[in-house]
């Protein structure tokens, strides 16, 4: 059985997804590009933020971190609002309860730990990497290993959460048992070991025995 759980935050444990999208789009749009706001959810959620600029920029022939750093400004403007998932404290706690620990591992700046804090779910958390790490990003494993050691965590007890593929390869690499979040019915990681529909659907699967 499970213990420990390695959370991604934007996605998994917050819905963020519309004030990323909404501004994303935005910085595009103001580029020239015409895409709407579903098809770039998916293009996201199938890669990630960065690729997905990364795309556009060389398309566009315009710098990649220019049109980064103009996402990042508009987004850090309204990200705050953003809320957990309804069921997310319920399965923070059940893990707790085990007497494992929850440890976040998102692509975030420190604005993570300020959104965890403002929905009081901070003091839940053990331990995290951010962008601030400057470790490898996602699918690469590097930050969950560093977690693991940091922390003393048994891989065999230990799951990474996400909403993405590249959640799941990360953690697969590492050794822990990777869980997909499907909230968006994408049905984008047939390789996950574990997947699910709903928060509520992971506390059986952590037990303390």
């Amino acid at each position: 059985m499970l213990v420990n759980a390695i959370w991604d935050l934007d996605g998994t444990l917050f819905d963020t997804y519309p004030e990323m999208v909404t501004a994303l789009h935005a910085v595009l749009t103001a580029q020239g590009v015409t895409i709407s706001q579903a098809a770039l959810l998916v293009a996201i959620k199938r890669e990630s933020i960065q690729t997905t600029v990364t795309n556009y920029a060389q398309q566009l022939g315009v710098p990649i971190q220019g049109l980064l750093e103009a996402y990042h400004a508009l987004e850090r403007q309204t990200v705050m609002t953003a809320r957990p998932y309804p069921e997310a404290r319920m399965v923070l706690e059940a893990v707790k309860a085990a007497g494992g620990h929850n440890l976040l591992m998102t692509h975030r700046d420190r604005s993570a730990w300020a959104l965890l804090q403002q929905a009081g779910l901070r003091d839940l958390f053990l331990d995290g990497v951010t962008s601030e790490l400057a470790l490898p990003r996602k699918p690469r494993p590097d930050a969950i290993n560093y977690l693991l050691h940091q922390d003393q965590l048994n891989p065999a007890r230990t799951a990474m959460i996400g909403d993405r593929k590249l959640d799941v390869i990360a953690g697969q690499a590492a050794g822990v048992t990777g869980v997909y979040f499907n909230v968006d019915g994408l049905n984008d990681a047939p390789m996950a070991d574990v997947s699910i529909d709903h928060l509520r659907e992971l506390v059986p699967l952590f037990s303390a025995r």
